[in-house]
């Protein structure tokens, strides 16, 4: 694998609310098991990282977060270190439950990815399950 430091590769943050995929996405991105995967919200609490080849993009790190809409205390400063894992990334990739409206908290964070011209791009997710009629 390349010997790229970190710190010099372009950081790759999956977000999105809990449950919704983000896990899943990157095992089946990076076709390995990553990141931990359950039925049950809120299973990353922090974030996990791995550097990667993505061809034809080169060395770079994804980033799987805790979702942003997690609740209580602790789930506050999970978000919060979501935000941060947002605000040092290159570029983001939203995945979306396609079953689901749009939630405050899904707007409140393409206002601030909008603010600190993070470009993204959205993923929509467990279309075969059905989708919003909306």
């Amino acid at each position: 694998m390349n010997n790229t430091a970190n710190a010099e590769r372009l950081h790759i943050a999956i977000v999105g609310k809990r449950n919704v995929g983000k896990s899943s996405l990157i095992n089946a991105l990076l076709k390995q098991e990553i990141s931990i995967v359950s039925e049950m919200p809120g299973t990353t609490t922090d974030p996990v990282k791995k550097a990667v080849e993505l061809l034809p993009y080169g060395p770079v790190v994804i980033v799987d977060t805790a979702g942003i809409d997690d609740k209580g205390e602790l789930g506050q400063k999970r978000i919060s270190k979501t935000i941060k894992a947002i605000s040092t990334a290159d570029f983001a990739i939203v995945v979306l439950d396609g079953r689901e409206r749009l939630s405050s908290e899904e707007e409140e964070l393409f206002r601030y990815m909008d603010k600190i011209s993070l470009d993204y791009l959205i993923a929509v997710n467990k279309i075969e399950l059905g989708i919003n009629p909306a």
